[in-house]
């Protein structure tokens, strides 16, 4: 395999896995991430530092509807929390389009063709022709 070398070291490949670009074998990942855009969590994963970072300053459980109350320790669900759809019991006419059904709630009136068909014999085809006439 070629040496690669950028900014004078050698990398086996430009383009690698975070392992790779981890332990030097490739310059840097697909997303772009070279090795001083990562590091090691306690887990021991190699994760983006950026990301790393956001993800600590994220609230997630706050945004989930959790949060401290009095009286309780840690964190809680909290009541009236989410988003709510006022009118919207039922399912639109355009879904239920969308998921196969016909949108329309009563029945269809049935039709008055019996299925039997167009008759070729007794007195019913004798009757009509003698009518044609």
């Amino acid at each position: 395999m070629p040496e690669i070398k950028i900014k004078g070291k050698s990398y086996n490949t430009r383009i690698g896995s975070r392992a790779e670009v981890w332990h030097g074998n490739a310059f840097k990942t697909s997303g772009g991430l070279t090795k001083t855009h990562l590091l090691k969590n306690k887990s021991g994963r190699i994760v983006s530092k950026a990301k790393h970072e956001t993800a600590k300053k994220d609230k997630r459980l706050i945004k989930a509807g959790y949060g401290t109350k009095k009286g309780k320790f840690g964190f809680v669900l909290l009541k009236h929390t989410g988003k709510h759809h006022k009118g919207k019991h039922g399912m639109s006419r355009r879904n239920k389009m969308r998921r196969g059904g016909s949108g329309i709630s009563h029945s269809l009136s049935p039709s008055p063709y019996d299925g039997e068909g167009v008759k070729t014999s007794g007195n019913a085809v004798q009757f009509a022709a003698g009518n044609a006439g």
